[in-house]
């Protein structure tokens, strides 16, 4: 519902041909749709709700002692942002770039991020689902499954640019995503979401990530800066 408006908006500042805007978008959705990160979750997802095998996943999980806990609170919240620091060092590190494109590149990266934070505010607002616990009724969307996801989507586009061994390359995105799933799995764990949510949220998080790379992150996407004169700028145009 965000993005839509987003691409529409923008596209109509752009002086490329309608038909090329429309390609690039529907390339970058493409991309993200057929993701196996994000079709995989998101049928997982389905499937366990389909044939009720969520509330059982999830009850297993869910732990009657909380000194049981494999993750506390504390350790999400620690490998959340290790998510995001993998995915920031990655983006800088990402070879053949000169500062304005690594700032560009953060930049997008933290608009990804900022729409994921969006979107699990407005399912939290509008979407009514009591957690395992019963604890709270904004169930569905989970910040410590959609973010770090949307974090190790990301890293993975960076460390495919990186002229690395191929050993490092699955270490680190071994890294990113073990943190990412320890993240969500901790919120299963205490109960504040089932097994699918946090499927869920995984899915959409892979989407929003792969979306906004390979959309903003192309060569005519520019970022310009200008210190000199008496008005110093900072201009970033998107063109799709």
């Amino acid at each position: 519902m965000m993005l839509v408006p987003m691409v529409l908006i923008i596209s109509a500042c752009s002086s490329k041909s309608i038909s090329y805007n429309w390609d690039r978008t529907k390339g970058a959705a493409y991309n993200a749709a057929v993701d196996p990160m994000t079709w995989a979750s998101l049928a997982t997802g389905l499937t366990l709700d389909a044939t009720g095998y969520d509330e059982d996943i999830t009850n297993h999980i869910m732990k009657d002692n909380p000194d049981d806990f494999i993750f506390s609170s504390d350790d999400a919240d620690d490998l959340r942002t290790l998510s995001k620091a993998i995915t920031y060092t990655t983006a800088v590190l990402v070879p053949d770039d000169d500062m304005i494109t690594k700032a560009k590149r953060v930049a997008v990266e933290a608009s990804a991020l900022a729409i994921g934070r969006g979107y699990v505010t407005l399912t939290n607002s509008y979407i009514n689902k009591t957690s395992p616990s019963g604890t709270n009724e904004d169930a569905f969307g989970s910040n410590h499954a959609v973010a770090p996801f949307i974090s190790a989507a990301l890293t993975r586009r960076n460390v495919d640019q990186m002229d690395i061994p191929l050993w490092a390359k699955y270490s680190i995105n071994t890294v990113s995503y073990a943190a990412a799933s320890g993240s969500a799995y901790q919120r299963v764990e205490s109960g504040l979401h089932s097994f699918s949510d946090q499927m869920y949220s995984a899915a959409v998080g892979n989407f929003i990530s792969i979306f906004i790379h390979d959309a903003f992150m192309a060569d005519d996407t520019d970022l310009r800066i200008d210190l000199s004169g008496e008005d110093p700028s900072v201009t970033l145009s998107f063109r799709f």
